[in-house]
């Protein structure tokens, strides 16, 4: 379809720009003194294709909130190195600030942890949930529990057998379900 094209297009030239900007770094020989993160806030929309995962953009299902990462610093991160640890865009801020030797500002708490090590494949993620609420979508994560309230019901997924939530256990597992209710309203609370 001319929308799938143009998203794929778009791709290309974003994928183009950012190759510019690391052979600039390499030329200024500024590649050892620069991390270089990119990633997106949310799942694709759109002429984007999320698969094996479940929904897109705005959802609180994988395909809305599990979105991949390009990070480049090659003093701690090997080149071509994949982690498919459980880290959150939260921890951003927390491993910026001690790369740079800065210090929150006083009274901030932060929600995440310096993920650096993580990336450098050197140790294990700190982080076992995560919480989302747009409107009346609401989800949790709990280890590999994944808890969905919407519109359409509630939805209760396995992510280590089920990354693609295509099986709702909800049925399964009440106690579960009613577990991970608990912990988003924790949360919230």
């Amino acid at each position: 379809s001319k929308r799938r094209l143009e998203y794929l297009g778009a791709i290309t030239c974003m994928d183009d720009a950012i190759g510019h900007i690391l052979d600039l770094l390499d030329e200024y020989e500024l590649t050892d003194n620069t991390i270089v993160i990119f990633f997106s806030d949310n799942g694709g929309s759109g002429g984007s294709d999320n698969s094996p995962l479940r929904g897109g953009k705005s959802r609180m299902f994988e395909g809305g909130v599990r979105v991949c990462a390009a990070v480049r610093y090659p003093p701690r991160i090997p080149a071509g190195s994949v982690s498919d640890e459980f880290v959150t865009s939260l921890e951003w801020v927390p491993t910026l600030l001690n790369l740079t030797g800065a210090s929150p500002p006083e009274g901030v708490v932060l929600d995440g942890f310096d993920m650096l090590p993580v990336l450098a494949g050197e140790a294990t993620s700190q982080r076992t949930e995560m919480y989302w609420k747009r409107r009346e979508k609401e989800g949790a994560r709990f280890g590999n529990w994944k808890w969905v309230h919407n519109a359409d019901g509630v939805f209760l997924f396995d992510l280590s057998r089920d990354l693609g939530e295509q099986h709702n256990r909800v049925s399964e597992d009440p106690e579960k379900a009613t577990e991970m209710a608990q912990h988003f309203a924790d949360w919230m609370s």
